[in-house]
């Protein structure tokens, strides 16, 4: 689905309402909503909607689920070639928690997953953030919000 057929579901004057804040050639719209920048897409409906995490779930759970699908197909090959762990590595490893843990939990190519960390990537894609927000248990708007809220400091 494009993304502004998506925005026009949330309010159908969302062109007007998102000129008066940002220039439109700004944000995205003629995109498919699977590469729309995590920043762009919360700028949008924060906007617009009503109740952003039931919006962003109708947005991007088919997209985040079809990636995750596409991630553990991936991920078989290289499970079958990894060593296992013994009795104690396994209990040593329900307290550690690492970049890596963190992709793979939201399915997210570990590589990808860096060159944003490392800012070689210009941002999460809107479904990663919710992959990541879901992986993690956290609320979807808390999570673009601590990403992308712009603060007094923010330029």
């Amino acid at each position: 689905m494009k993304f502004n057929k998506f925005l026009k579901t949330l309010n159908n004057e969302f062109e007007a309402i998102l000129s008066n804040k940002y220039p439109l050639e700004s944000l995205q719209l003629n995109s498919d909503l699977s590469t729309v920048k995590g920043r762009v897409f919360y700028k949008a409906v924060d906007l617009l909607s009503n109740n952003f995490d039931e919006d962003c779930e109708n947005a991007l759970s088919e997209i985040a689920n079809s990636a995750q699908k596409k991630f553990l197909t991936k991920q078989k090959d290289k499970m079958k070639a990894e060593k296992t762990l013994n009795k104690y590595q396994e209990f040593i490893a329900q307290f550690v928690s690492s970049q890596v843990d963190v992709s793979e939990k939201a399915s997210i190519e570990n590589t990808r997953f860096t060159k944003v960390l490392n800012l070689t990537a210009d941002d999460f894609y809107a479904y990663e953030v919710f992959s990541i927000a879901k992986s993690q248990g956290l609320k979807l708007k808390s999570a673009f919000e601590q990403l992308y809220k712009e603060t007094l400091t923010d330029k």
